[in-house]
């Protein structure tokens, strides 16, 4: 009789136990942070529980490029309690639309990394179309033309200055030295690249009046037909 109400116990206890597990649960796992200037930093603090009945364990924070994390609260959480992420985007060197995650790694059996996301539009106050210009050759490595399109998003009149190239096969003529807000003004590019190249790597640099690009670095690549 006691062996049978010994293991009528461990019958009734035993799936408690195996059922136990934690639950990181995000409170909202996206953050918007709508638009920013360029070179600015936006930071949020991203809130999520343990809403299972084991203790929950983050074992690792993993963030992207341009943005930080940091845990604020335990490591540990006991099933109730909350936690919360720092993260930071830093947006030097980002234009247009972005979208930032960052992964929670963690002992929740069902969900073993979460993941918690920054976006919004980084504004630019001078916009370059295309940041970077890659050309491929036909077998007469005929000179290749294309067009940078610079536009002034800011609220300030822009003065452009000392266009250069790192190359005597790579020429740049500005349509315009001076850029006022709202409008845009080109760069003409030709490359003529040497006969005897397979490749080509140079740049197209600028000086801005603007404080914070003054100086623009656009790469120009060519991949060469041999012309075998």
């Amino acid at each position: 009789m006691t062996r049978h109400l010994l293991l009528l116990l461990i019958f009734l206890v035993l799936p408690t136990t195996v059922l136990a597990a934690p639950r990181l649960q995000a409170e909202a796992p996206l953050f918007n942070f709508g638009r920013v200037a360029e070179g600015s930093k936006t930071s949020h603090t991203f809130r999520f529980q343990n809403t299972g009945d084991a203790p929950l364990i983050i074992s690792k924070v993993r963030s992207s490029c341009g943005c930080t994390a940091a845990l604020l609260s335990a490591k540990k959480l006991a099933p109730g309690e909350w936690g919360e992420l720092k993260t930071t985007f830093n947006s030097k060197g980002f234009q247009g639309s972005v979208t930032k995650t960052v992964h929670v790694y963690s002992n929740d059996p069902d969900q073993p990394q979460t993941k918690f996301r920054l976006q919004g539009k980084v504004q630019k106050e001078l916009m370059v179309t295309p940041r970077r210009l890659q050309f491929s050759a036909g077998k007469d490595k005929a000179p290749f033309a294309a067009t940078i399109n610079l536009r002034n998003d800011g609220s300030m009149q822009l003065f452009l200055s000392d266009l250069k190239t790192t190359s005597e096969e790579l020429q740049a003529d500005l349509s315009s030295s001076q850029l006022t807000p709202g409008e845009s003004v080109q760069i003409a590019i030709r490359l003529a690249p040497n006969a005897d190249k397979n490749r080509f790597a140079g740049y197209v640099t600028l000086r801005t009046s603007s404080p914070r690009t003054p100086t623009l670095r656009i790469p120009v690549t060519a991949v060469l037909s041999t012309g075998k």
